[in-house]
């Protein structure tokens, strides 16, 4: 069985989060969309996706 290893940067993944004209961002992660306050959600949020974060 092969096992795919997903990993991206976390500047990466800050990139994808979009500031929200009312405060917050979105973020957009494999096809499903998140309201977050804080960017430093992303982390836990790729987490849970199966991605290895590199700082």
């Amino acid at each position: 069985m092969n096992e795919t290893v997903k990993t991206a940067s976390f500047e990466y993944l800050i990139s994808l989060a979009k500031e929200n004209p009312e405060g917050g961002y979105t973020f957009v992660l494999d096809g499903e969309t998140y309201q977050l306050n804080d960017v430093l959600e992303i982390s836990a949020i790729a987490r849970r996706h199966g991605y290895i974060v590199i700082y």
